[in-house]
This record gives structure tokens, sequence and C-alpha cells, in this order.
């Protein structure tokens, strides 16, 4: 928050802006990817190819970074190049908590999921589009470790689609905190929820829309109160969900016994041991079902 407890500055993006006043759709996207998911200049290529992609889907994309302590939602063409090259190395990892620290040192910020909602919808950015959420970590029942995403869908009304949540949390609990924290989600064209790299994740979606109109007559509708909604689309590579499960528990299995509770990342790659083609798949029958109270 900025002094006097108000909003943080902004600095929107002069064709955002534009787009905002003339009722034009635009949609946000994170940055984290960009400096902590891979190298220069693949990362540059990378975000330059999503924002292409939004371009080509008829909105205006918005990529929301801090650089130099300031805000932005929307960059420049030099702008994402630079944040590109500053890499992990000279950039902080921003969720919600993180924005005033990095604004008071004049630092950079890659925004989560959680900061870019906030700042998205401080900006008048009613939908953001990521990969994957955060949520319950497995064993979060005990090292109480929940993403602030979870939360962040729960009180700002930013329309969130996703390819559901990270494949090794917890889905079935990340559900229920979703619920209990009223945040409607609903899967689109499918059943099921899907778990980040595949269609299918043992979990029955809360909601299904069965397209687009559907979905945006879902976040649109006043009626709703809170307009806060995650709707996950589902990545077409459903034959991979046995052999993903079977790698994260594998991986979460020597994690433990590391006695390691917050990684569960082992200390020599998992596939270079069990390739990922050849692992057994893993067979996995739990249901999550809801309960409304």
């Amino acid at each position: 928050p900025a002094p006097g407890g108000g909003a943080p500055p902004l600095v929107v993006h002069a064709e955002v802006q534009a787009a905002i006043d003339a009722g034009e759709p635009v949609v946000a996207l994170e940055s984290t990817i960009i400096t902590h998911g891979m190298p220069y200049p693949d990362n540059l290529h990378t975000a330059r190819a999503v924002e292409e992609a939004v371009r080509e889907a008829g909105a205006v994309p918005a990529t929301v970074a801090l650089l130099d302590g300031v805000c932005h939602v929307g960059l420049a063409t030099e702008e994402l190049t630079r944040l590109a090259q500053l890499g992990r190395e000279r950039v902080a990892k921003c969720s919600r908590r993180d924005l005033a620290a990095v604004m008071a040192r004049r630092g950079h910020g890659a925004t989560t999921v959680s900061a870019t909602m906030l700042l998205a919808h401080l900006a008048g950015v009613p939908v953001f589009v990521t990969g994957g959420i955060g949520g319950v970590h497995r064993g979060g029942e005990a090292s109480m470790d929940v993403s602030a995403d979870l939360t962040e869908l729960s009180r700002t009304p930013v329309c969130v689609v996703c390819a559901g949540v990270k494949s090794i949390l917890d889905i079935p609990r990340t559900l229920e905190v979703l619920e209990t924290n009223g945040v409607a989600v609903a899967a689109l064209g499918a059943s099921e929820f899907p778990a980040f790299f595949t269609r299918s994740s043992g979990c029955a979606a809360p909601l299904t829309v069965a397209n687009p109109h559907e979905a945006a007559a879902l976040v649109l509708d006043p009626r709703c109160g809170a307009r806060t909604h995650d709707l996950p689309r589902s990545p077409q590579i459903s034959e991979l969900r046995g052999r993903v499960q079977f790698c994260v528990f594998q991986t979460h299995a020597r994690g433990r016994v590391s006695r390691c509770t917050h990684c569960i990342l082992p200390s020599q790659p998992l596939l270079h041991s069990t390739p990922l083609c050849h692992a057994r798949p893993y067979t996995h029958t739990h249901t999550h079902t809801h309960t409304h109270t």
C-alpha cells in the first residue's frame, strides 16, 4: 500500500488504458514466468508469443511487473526486454505481501498470481490468464503451506483463466479451501478439474461451463455478488496423467525421506533415473466431491 493506506501507484500502458476507456477487452498477464521460469532469451520469446496470442484473440495484453519500484500494468517493448534480461538474480518474485518492500527500495519485481490480480484490479482489468495457480501443498495440513493465491481469489474481483493448480500440489484440499472462501470454480468444457499438465485430476469440477459465452455470463452476472472466478482450461495431454502423478508421488516420497517438508524436489532430477516416458502409470481413484454447508 502507498503512504496513508492508499493503493500503490500504477503506470498503466497507454494502449491498455485506451482499451479500458473504450470498453475493449484487456487481459492481464503475470511476469514471474519471465524472470523465474526460463533463461534469457527464451523468456523474452515466450513473453512476446503469449502477448501475441492475446492479440490474435482480439484483446490487448497487459503484462504486469515492477520496474524501479513502480508498478506497471502493460509493458512497452523495451520494458519487457529489460525485465527479461534482468532475470531472477535482480528481480524479486512478488506476491501481494512483497509489493510494498520492493516499491520502498525501488527494486524490480515479477508478479505472481496474487500480485497480478491485485494490480490488474486496481487498473480496471477484470480478466487475468496464467498457467497454473498456487494452492495447498502436499502435507499442508501439517505445514500450513497454502498459497496466497487462494486468499487473493477470495477477495479480489478478477476472473482468472488457468490450467488449474500446479500438479505437484494437493488438488482436493485446494478445492476445499476455494469452496470455503466462496470462490466460484468452473471448468471450461469439462466435468473434471484439470491438473495443470493434464485434463484429468480425479477431482470433479465444482461447476462446468460449456463455452466462453457461458463463462462470460457467469463472470459478468451482477447477481453473483463477488465476481472472483477461477476458470480452469484443460491442456490436451490427458494420456500423461498417470505418468505425471507417478513422478509427483515418487518425488514427494523422496522429499519426505530426506526430511524436507517445504521442497519436494529431489537432489537429482527424478527423470534422470525414471524417465517420464517409461514411468509406471499411477492409478488415482479418488474423486473429490463438495458438500455445501
